[in-house]
């Protein structure tokens, strides 16, 4: 029997529609998000407007087991925005649902911030929530205890264990004591110079798994702003 805490799903899936301005060989007829929701995870009032002129629509659906799921994503979102670019279309990411500006030689795991969105729907209760992890089969993060007025610090920490999360899901499981590093950061948030952020900086964590809300809770153990920026 697994002692692992974390359930591995046997594979995860992740779906993407390509709209474009004039119809393919082939249309789809999916449902789309609303644009308030869209707005909701992120998605800019220009990318809207442009949108609006893309009306037929292509699925692209990616599933594959979890072990080889983040190459097989990746490659799937990197396809999807060449199809845009090729028919002066654009790429909507359907959970978290959200129009995605991206270029496809930017699409990269490391930077993890490109693959989940946050939640700030309780923040004034102290919780951070991302959105999008799921994908990969990890479930989402929670983390407890967050100041709202410093939550931007919080924010780049999430960054950074999500950027060991999906580094290293499903070989680890990430229950227990954890350590994000200032290079994790940067990595997690695209800094183009992260393979020379010092490592000497960090953060402790402790994350534990519940099974009911299926959710990593993360407890910060230190602050980020004296452990990491002082």
């Amino acid at each position: 029997m697994s002692t692992r805490p974390v359930p591995v799903p046997e594979s995860c899936s992740a779906s993407y529609a390509l709209m474009t301005p004039d119809a393919l060989d082939h249309e789809d007829q999916l449902p789309m998000p609303n644009e308030a929701l869209l707005r909701r995870y992120g998605s800019t009032d220009a990318s809207l407007a442009r949108l609006r002129e893309c009306p037929h629509q292509l699925l692209l659906h990616c599933q594959a087991p979890t072990e080889v799921m983040a190459d097989a994503v990746r490659d799937c979102r990197i396809h999807a925005l060449d199809l845009a670019a090729q028919h002066d279309g654009m790429v909507v990411e359907l959970l978290p649902p959200r129009v995605l500006e991206l270029r496809p030689e930017e699409v990269s795991l490391a930077h993890a911030q490109q693959w989940y969105v946050l939640d700030y729907d309780d923040l004034e209760e102290g919780l951070l929530r991302t959105d999008g992890l799921e994908q990969f089969g990890l479930p989402e993060v929670t983390v407890a205890d967050v100041d709202p007025a410093t939550h931007a610090m919080t924010d780049a920490v999430v960054a950074g264990l999500a950027h060991r999360l999906i580094a290293e899901w499903p070989s680890n499981d990430p229950v227990g004591p954890a350590t994000v590093t200032l290079r994790d950061i940067a990595f997690g948030l695209g800094d183009a110079e992260a393979s020379k952020t010092p490592e000497g900086r960090a953060i402790d964590l402790l994350i534990d798994y519940e099974p009911g809300p299926h959710r990593l809770l993360v407890q910060l153990m230190d602050d980020p702003a004296e452990a990491l920026f002082s």
